[in-house]
């Protein structure tokens, strides 16, 4: 199993995004999650990194590493352990 180190996470108005140690980035536009979707962007600001997600508490939603490079088509990213450190 290939370990991606997450260096950095931010959100702009309409979505998250995660970058790697070795310079990749992933996002999901908030579209995808209807509670990202209607925070207001105080709540959209206010995450916390575990060690293999996002969680956004004033809105209870979790997203995983994993899930957001999948999507933006990083071959094999389902097989990889993206990681917080």
């Amino acid at each position: 199993m290939v370990m991606n180190r997450i260096t950095d996470v931010w959100v702009d108005e309409s979505a998250v995004f995660a970058k790697t140690a070795d310079g990749r980035i992933a996002s999901y536009p908030f579209s995808l999650w209807p509670k990202l979707m209607r925070a207001t962007r105080e709540q959209q600001k206010d995450f916390f990194l575990s060690y293999s997600g996002i969680h956004w508490p004033q809105i209870d939603e979790d997203l995983s590493f994993a899930g957001m490079f999948a999507y933006c088509g990083v071959e094999d990213a389902r097989e990889e352990e993206f990681v917080y450190e």
